[in-house]
């Protein structure tokens, strides 16, 4: 295997990630922009004296559809917006609440802290919350959006499982999610897929609320609602596939860049290896159903356990883009050449 360098390896893919982070304010302008050129294509804004005479032989009337865009834009992305902000700053108590976590006191466990001091020292990184998850599985995650937010949460499993080497490693790897701000990012790309979820959904809600309506209420109009949110439909299908689509590669890329610098802040890529092989044989957590969460975790439980099936060795090139996590055994043998 071709050695590449620690900082080598972060510094392409920050640049990948910013790539990808770009594409979902694109997708969701290109699919307004898409449904109104699809709506002008099937003459929707053309009854009546709407279009210019000399505009009736053309296919699509791009001054109509840039008018239609520029009005509507603004709307969207503003309330697009308002969702964003409630659904950024309402994250942390949710996955707090979803993991049912609690703060883990000093004299508690003086262990944990004197390894997380340590690192956040060697690292320069403010100290961070710490979280405790009453599981015996292996598993841990970093949260939060600010200095004042930013959570290391670990279960008690992994606490009691790893020796020292191991578990600074760990935590290691949670402290670059946070010094990285892949914390914060993961956040955002997660309102973004769900925000083309919930459009989905109210397309499809409101589409069957439609056809179920008395005939006499839909004979005018009724066909055009119908149009509409068939088109708003599709393309939020579309913006939907592909956000999630960039949502888990992102997610995957944020996974190398914080195994090459944990390794590199604790001074032992072996001890996280090892701690790597330790939690895929019982990543657990499997109280918590939540995909957006579970990709938080250092090793996502359910697509472990599918690599564990044998799931993932004969169809691993065409699953890898459905993961939020790399293969487990390919970030171990991208440590042990370190």
């Amino acid at each position: 295997m071709k050695y590449v360098g620690i900082q080598t390896q972060i510094w392409r893919n920050n640049r990948n990630t910013v790539i990808l982070l770009c594409m979902f304010p694109l997708l969701l302008l290109g699919m307004l922009f898409g449904t109104i050129t699809v709506l002008d294509w099937l003459g929707f804004f053309c009854n009546g004296n709407k279009c210019p005479p000399e505009f009736e032989a053309a296919m699509f009337h791009w001054d109509i559809v840039g008018e239609y865009f520029f009005a509507v834009a603004p709307y969207v992305m503003g309330i697009t917006a308002l969702w964003f902000i409630i659904a950024y700053f309402a994250n942390t108590s949710i996955i707090r609440h979803a993991t049912h976590a609690r703060p883990l006191e000093r004299k508690e466990n003086v262990r944990v802290y004197n390894i997380v001091e340590n690192l956040c020292i060697a690292g320069g990184i403010e100290m961070p919350k710490i979280n405790i998850v009453n599981d015996s599985s292996l598993n841990a995650f970093a949260s939060g959006i600010d200095i004042n937010s930013y959570t290391i949460t670990l279960t008690t499993g992994i606490i009691d499982k790893l020796n020292n080497e191991e578990l600074a490693a760990v935590v290691g790897h949670e402290l670059t999610h946070i010094k990285n701000r892949d914390t914060r990012l993961m956040i955002v790309c997660i309102v973004f897929v769900g925000i083309f979820y919930m459009l989905m959904n109210v397309s499809f809600q409101l589409l069957g609320s439609v056809s179920k309506a008395p005939r006499r209420s839909s004979r005018k109009g009724g066909g055009a609602i119908v149009l509409v949110l068939l088109v708003i439909l599709l393309w939020s299908v579309v913006g939907y596939f592909f956000s999630y689509l960039t949502r888990l590669a992102i997610s995957r890329k944020r996974e190398y860049v914080a195994d090459a610098g944990g390794a590199e802040l604790c001074g032992d890529p072996l001890a996280l290896a090892s701690a790597l092989r330790k939690i895929s044989d019982n990543p657990g957590l499997a109280s918590v159903k939540r995909s957006d969460i579970a990709q938080l975790y250092v090793i996502h439980p359910d697509e472990e356990a599918d690599n564990k099936m044998g799931l993932k060795g004969w169809v691993a090139k065409a699953n890898i883009m459905f993961c939020t996590h790399p293969d487990t055994p390919e970030r171990i043998k991208l440590l042990e050449q370190f």
